[in-house]
């Protein structure tokens, strides 16, 4: 088979990249291991810069449609206080999601295969020139060929090692785990929940309010800790057991369903973005930030951001090289900045007197809350409150 540009993973940043692109007239091929609807761990939350690349996609009033919208967040800090702050966002299961974004692709003209896995890449003169599949049920191979391949296949490090990214990598910096919980008999939960607990060193606890009366409760951990987790499904539980509101949400559940863990790509400071004729998009190129866990956001605009620079290069006829230097540039201009404060973040707010000094000023003045609020608003960036002149302000302002 043969298309213009070959996107391999439906998730996120592939169906974006491969929609974005079908609708401007190019052929492609989204291809993925598995048919959808498929279930994908992940605490569900569309947060402002998920929101906004939805709308940028045209898909935003279909996929909202389905989702439990909500206007706040409350952070609980180790000492049990919390701050609360407004913030647009909306929650909406991954097999919901990743399925609308499919479907929005193949209506725009990509074609979908589905059951297909890429084991080798197919390679040119001097770049990537597709790759080649094993279906599932089929001995033969399938080869695809292509002018651009986009590589969106998450966090696993299997693919990039089979298209010969051996630099370095995107580390799993961060683990996870999640269940859903059906507590329809509740009132409805108005904001987004997260819980910096003594019981969960170096990560936090979740609950995030989907449609119908279920709920995302979730466990995850960051940086070394998260590198070294033990059984996450012991913290689940903890968290469970000493947190009130996730206490009550389980003696309320009419059903909860079994656990799903899965590492995070917290990499992107220190991820290849591809070699001539492939270009990486979503987790495959690290792009989950650090302490928030935020990834789906990233991943859509990271599609985007490729489908861009591949139409810009296909109007310039530029070389695979170029294309790469290209989206390389835009990816680190647009990206790194916020990634690198969260990481900062990450670091300052191990420790959990500092959180809960934080929270303390949120609490008796403005400048800790606006910083919060517009940090989850992408309009400041994280370094505007994580770093010692942020610190420093919060503490006198």
């Amino acid at each position: 088979m043969e298309a213009e540009v070959l996107v391999i993973g439906a998730g996120p940043a592939g169906s974006a990249a491969a929609l974005a692109l079908a609708r401007a007239g190019l052929d492609v091929i989204l291809a993925d291991q598995q048919a959808f609807p498929r279930d994908k761990a992940c605490g569900d939350a569309l947060i402002p810069d998920a929101l906004q690349a939805l709308d940028a996609l045209g898909v935003g009033p279909q996929v909202l449609a389905q989702a439990a919208p909500v206007g706040k967040v409350r952070i609980h800090a180790p000492d049990e206080s919390y701050v609360e702050f407004s913030g647009q966002a909306a929650c909406l299961p991954r097999r919901l999601l990743d399925d609308a974004l499919r479907r929005a692709a193949v209506e725009a003209g990509a074609r979908f295969l589905p059951w297909v896995k890429a084991f080798a890449p197919l390679e040119g003169r001097s770049a990537v020139a597709g790759a080649r599949f094993r279906r599932r049920g089929e001995a033969r191979s399938l080869d695809i060929g292509a002018r651009v391949t986009v590589l969106a296949t998450g966090a696993g490090p299997e693919p990039l090692a089979l298209f010969g990214l051996e630099g370095p990598r995107p580390c799993p910096g961060a683990v996870a785990v999640r269940a859903y919980v059906d507590a329809p008999g509740l009132p409805p939960m108005p904001f987004l929940c997260l819980a910096f607990q003594r019981t969960i060193p170096g990560g936090y606890g979740w609950i995030f309010p989907g449609p119908a009366g279920r709920y995302n409760l979730g466990v995850g951990l960051f940086g070394r800790r998260g590198r070294q987790a033990g059984n996450l499904r012991l913290l689940w539980r903890r968290f469970l057991d000493t947190f009130p509101p996730a206490r009550v949400l389980a003696k309320a559940a009419t059903r909860i369903e079994p656990l799903r863990g899965a590492p995070l790509a917290c990499g992107f400071d220190g991820a290849r973005l591809g070699r001539p004729g492939l270009l990486l998009a979503g987790e495959a190129a690290g792009l989950t930030y650090p302490l928030s866990g935020e990834g789906i956001g990233k991943a859509l605009e990271s599609g985007m951001l490729a489908a861009e620079c591949v139409l810009d290069a296909f109007r310039r006829r530029e070389s695979p090289e170029r294309l790469l230097a290209r989206y390389g540039q835009a990816a680190r201009g647009r990206f790194l900045r916020r990634f690198t404060g969260y990481r900062a973040g990450e670091r300052l707010l191990a420790w959990p007197s500092l959180m809960n000094l934080l929270a303390r000023r949120a609490r008796e003045g403005r400048f800790v809350r606006r910083q919060l609020e517009a940090i989850f608003a992408e309009t400041a960036y994280p370094d505007s409150l994580f770093s010692v002149p942020g610190l420093l302000r919060a503490l006198l302002a």
